[in-house]
């Protein structure tokens, strides 16, 4: 079922603790959708990105070099109350709220500071709402079963039930098995595919 607007699918299908996967070739740039629709979006909750080899900060700046100067303000105010976790070498130049921790595929090691960062990023009294995964099929072609087993663990142990989880996943770097790993493991599929000379999204069933 093809459907418009990623803003509009979260507020009438998902509730908290749902684990939404965004599949998309890499033909597709996310830029827009991810920067121009989804962020603004959710700007007024507790946002958090966790973000591989800061794709998110490379993505973000090649949105702002093409948003018109009118925009450009706007754009900069809405990342003002976003929390990152930067995971290995990279920028988070979208939000000066944030946390970095090594890249590592050993999974106690990967969850011990995963949840060090989360801790300080977020008190009691303020909650994660949507955390939005960037770069984790580029974590998982270069750590391979590690790093499959790393996202596995914290996906297991960490109270995910809490916020809404949002994957973008090039489906073109990723086998089919380790697509099927986190396919098995979401409560929504959206798949991104080209029809002619234009990029639909549909809820795959």
């Amino acid at each position: 079922m093809e459907i418009g607007s990623i803003s509009e699918f979260l507020e009438k299908n998902v509730t908290l603790g749902d684990f939404v996967l965004i599949e998309y070739p890499s033909s597709y740039s996310i830029t827009k959708l991810l920067w121009g629709e989804l962020v603004p979006e959710i700007s007024q909750k507790e946002v958090l990105i966790d973000d591989f080899f800061g794709i998110g900060d490379l993505l973000f700046r090649g949105y702002l070099r093409k948003t018109p100067p009118e925009e450009y303000k706007k754009a900069m105010e809405i990342t003002k109350n976003l929390r990152a976790i930067r995971i290995g070498v990279g920028r988070t130049s979208y939000t000066s709220i944030a946390e970095e921790i090594p890249i590592t595929y050993e999974v106690s090691e990967f969850m011990k500071n995963y949840y060090n960062a989360l801790m300080k990023l977020f008190s009691v009294s303020t909650k994660v709402e949507y955390s939005i995964t960037l770069g984790v099929s580029q974590y998982i072609y270069f750590g391979g079963e590690k790093a499959l087993k790393a996202i596995l663990f914290t996906r297991s142990t960490l109270p995910f039930e809490d916020w809404t989880s949002i994957y973008f996943v090039n489906k073109d770097i990723l086998d089919e098995r380790q697509l099927a790993i986190l396919r098995e493991l979401a409560n929504w599929r959206l798949k991104i595919k080209r029809e002619e000379s234009a990029y639909k999204m549909e809820i795959e069933e």
